[in-house]
């Protein structure tokens, strides 16, 4: 699905920080509070690329399937600056460390230099 109008967007923009896994790929996201929790309306989000170490900045806003998109732990706000003017998030080292192990459970076939390994046996 596209992007968001800006209606959309200011609905997101007041929403809930999480870490979510979001077409089978963990990201950092913004989901609108406004979205009802039901398994059949599709979800507002903005997404977040990881910039460095405990840097995320907003990649892009899209409307999800249910499907495509699993929340797996909401981030306290103790736990996460957001600076609105320049869309960066900073994460607390506690939210980055769980972050961090659920990236490196992935299928280790999602690694190249594990492929490379495993086509040298």
């Amino acid at each position: 699905m596209g992007h968001l109008d800006y209606a959309h967007q200011l609905s997101v923009d007041d929403g809930q920080f999480a870490i979510a896994k979001v077409n089978g790929t963990i990201k950092l996201v913004q989901v609108s509070l406004a979205t009802p929790a039901s398994a059949l309306t599709t979800v507002d989000v903005k997404i977040f690329r990881h910039e460095f170490i405990h840097i995320f900045r907003y990649a892009e806003c899209r409307t999800l399937h249910p499907a495509d998109v699993h929340i797996i732990e909401l981030i306290d706000d103790h736990h996460k600056s957001y600076e609105e003017e320049n869309d960066t998030v900073f994460l607390a080292k506690n939210v980055m460390e769980r972050m961090s192990k659920l990236t490196s459970r992935a299928p280790f076939a999602a690694h190249p230099q594990h492929v490379s390994r495993m086509r040298r046996r």
